[in-house]
């Protein structure tokens, strides 16, 4: 019996344990996006450079994975003007941000029914690829990111291509 075990142990540990792509639709979070497994939601609150944020994460990590991460946030901006007042002032605070956290970003502008927003990729200090989409609309921050081992990944381009966010 036990070499039946170990058979299995190692057909899995040789073919891998594939996940399967979900489309997720979240209307209460304003987005749709196919993610590459299935992701699961988590809450928290960070201080930022707009004061306190709470944000809704749908989030997950390929199997066996923990150096990869396909994530969207969103977060409602707190009122004030800390980060700025004007949906290109909050991008560029953003934008900041994550030059802090990974150095200079190339960005590129999203088409105007995709934004306002922008398109970000960055090596990270790690090695691997960081690219991401950021949109503001109604008062709330949207972030899709796509945290791989290597430039060009196919899934880092279907999740980031079909991340939409939606109005009410």
């Amino acid at each position: 019996m036990s070499r039946v075990w170990l058979v299995l142990v190692v057909l899995l540990a040789l073919t891998g344990c594939r996940d399967e792509p979900r489309r997720v639709e979240n209307e209460n979070l304003g987005f749709a996006a196919t993610f590459p497994g299935p992701p699961k939601l988590y809450r928290h609150t960070d201080p930022g450079p707009y004061g306190d944020v709470e944000w809704f994460d749908m989030a997950m990590s390929p199997s066996g994975r923990l150096d990869e991460t396909f994530c969207v946030s969103v977060g409602n901006l707190p009122p004030g003007d800390k980060g700025g007042t004007t949906p290109s002032q909050v991008l560029t605070t953003f934008q900041n941000f994550l030059g802090y956290r990974f150095g200079p970003i190339r960005r590129t502008e999203l088409p105007p029914g995709k934004g306002p927003g922008f398109r970000y990729k960055v090596k990270s200090p790690n090695g691997g690829m960081v690219e991401g989409i950021v949109v503001v609309r109604r008062g709330r921050l949207h972030h899709a990111q796509a945290i791989v081992r290597k430039d060009g990944d196919p899934r880092t381009a279907a999740f980031l291509d079909d991340f939409e966010v939606r109005t009410r």
